[in-house]
């Protein structure tokens, strides 16, 4: 019987911070949706931020000290900081919630949090396969999913500033939305860069 060929480690360090990001990023939907009652969620997601950084920290000293890796180093080290990015911004976006102070939830936050949520799922699947890039449709699919998501959000995001620019609410709130807003559709944005760099390896080896 043939004996199955060991996962490269790198491989394995991805897999594992990308499902702490899923943890994050689904506390971070149920946030956004049950906000202001899920407020005493919020340092969880500080918990879980440390916890990617770790991870990253640790795919990064692997890299110093390997001399082969199962694709360019230097792109191993950019998906590392993108997918850690994703976080970045969830738990920046969810401490902005009790930072200023929001009293009820628009319906385009939501949905970009869901849309967040979406992406990282497809990107989880992505990671899964990754190690079979050369070969495995779904790599390749799924980045491209991403993509077509980022697009979508693209849309919610314009249309929530249509909406809060045309809606009474005093500058201080509009102000606020604003810069929240455009955090949220920087984790959209962040998702996609991740599958770019992805989309970017399958590439490479065609």
């Amino acid at each position: 019987m043939a004996r199955l060929k060991k996962e490269d480690e790198f491989y394995t360090m991805l897999k594992d911070l990308m499902s702490t990001i899923v943890a994050s990023t689904e506390l971070y939907a149920g946030i956004i949706d049950g906000f202001p009652a899920s407020q005493s969620k919020i340092p969880q997601m500080k918990v879980y931020e440390s916890e990617c950084d770790d991870k990253a920290r640790a795919i990064f000293e692997k890299l110093h000290v390997s001399f082969i890796t199962p694709f360019d180093r230097e792109d191993i080290s950019e998906l590392t900081f993108m997918l850690d990015d994703i976080i970045d911004y969830t738990t920046s976006i969810a401490i902005r919630f009790d930072l200023f102070n929001v009293q009820s939830m628009r319906e385009e936050a939501m949905q970009m949090a869901e849309l967040t949520l979406t992406a990282v799922h497809e990107l989880e699947i992505m990671i899964d396969h990754l190690p079979n890039y050369k070969s495995d449709p779904v790599v390749m699919e799924k980045a491209r999913a991403v993509g077509l998501i980022e697009d979508e959000g693209d849309g919610v995001y314009e249309n929530a500033l249509r909406c809060l620019f045309r809606d009474e609410v005093d500058d201080t709130e509009r102000l606020s939305w604003l810069r929240l807003f455009d955090r949220m559709e920087s984790s959209i944005d962040a998702c996609e860069y991740a599958a770019r760099m992805v989309r970017s390896v399958v590439m490479k080896s065609a």
